[in-house]
């Protein structure tokens, strides 16, 4: 069995290189969405650990529709604040400069994409309800699992399928392909990606979150959620490293899926690769604990997206 370096070096190299049918395809995007400058100075400023709350404030000063995002966020009835809460650097404060990336991020992909315009064959309101669990319950398992790194779970999630979105509304040619190879075989949306473009909207979510230069941990998740195991190659490591972050958004997928009345269906947990299952302890989980927690999850992530 290859290490972990190994596996890690082979992982980056498949997903810097494009293949032949990728390069193919989006050649044929000709207006793709660019993230807005707020972004990268976003993420500029995070990255370095003498960023304060006031130099963050500042550079979101100059958006005001982002102003006023984080301002009604922050007093909201969740975080308990209501109408309490006037300046940015306080909410900053408050909410802390991971939610603060979220709701930037968020708020740039839904400018990008929208949220109500469709195609035939795809449901933009059902595709953003699904991301929504998935980021929710994603969340859950994170927070379950006492891993490091919850904060990121829930956008990793809302981001997961955007190779989807960038397949019906700007490649909508090969969209409505796949959708008739859909109907005539009565396949899987992953079987009959492969079969019409040789692909998966994994690999477009990918390129996507690359040209966004989107963190790394968004890159993997975009890219390889439906395979887990292509992704590392071995079982990841505790679940203090970020690498389980695209196998909780496998789960989490399944998982959303087959959400019925707030609870988990336990058929859809099928869907879970084996070792996904073995690795996040899954096959021990307290189901009742993780679907109390998801409730709660999917209550905040409902408001979250309201006020964006």
């Amino acid at each position: 069995m290859e290490g972990p370096g190994h596996a890690g070096r082979r992982r980056y190299a498949h997903l810097n290189s494009e293949s032949t049918e990728l390069r193919a395809l989006v050649q044929k995007i000709t207006d793709l969405p660019t993230l807005p400058v707020m972004m990268a100075t976003i993420t500029r400023l995070m990255q370095d650990p003498r960023t304060s709350a006031e130099e963050l404030g500042r550079a979101i000063a100059s958006d005001p529709s982002l102003v006023s995002k984080v301002l009604k966020l922050v007093n909201s009835a969740f975080y308990g604040f209501p109408g309490h809460i006037s300046t940015i650097t306080q909410a900053i404060v408050i909410l802390g400069f991971s939610t603060i990336r979220n709701v930037v991020l968020t708020t740039s992909v839904l400018k990008a994409f929208g949220r109500n315009s469709g195609h035939k064959g795809f449901n933009v309101e059902s595709f953003w309800e699904h991301s929504l669990l998935t980021g929710a319950i994603a969340r859950s398992l994170a927070l379950e699992r006492e891993a490091n790194f919850a904060e990121e779970t829930f956008i990793a999630g809302l981001l997961h399928d955007m190779g989807r979105i960038v397949l019906s509304q700007k490649i909508s040619g090969e969209f409505e392909k796949v959708i008739a190879h859909r109907e005539k075989h009565g396949s899987s949306w992953i079987a009959a990606e492969t079969a019409v473009l040789g692909l998966t909207h994994g690999e477009i979510g990918g390129w996507l979150a690359r040209k966004w230069n989107l963190p790394a941990p968004f890159i993997d998740v975009m890219h390889w959620h439906h395979q887990p195991i292509d992704y590392l190659g071995i079982e990841p490591a505790p679940n203090n490293d970020t690498s389980n972050l695209v196998f909780m958004v496998h789960a989490a997928d399944a998982m959303a899926k087959g959400l019925k009345d707030g609870k988990i269906d336990l058929a859809s947990t099928a869907e879970i690769h084996h070792l996904v299952r073995r690795s996040l302890k899954l096959e021990e989980a307290g189901w009742d604990s993780l679907e109390r927690r998801a409730a709660d999850e999917i209550e905040k992530a409902r408001a979250f997206l309201d006020i964006l």
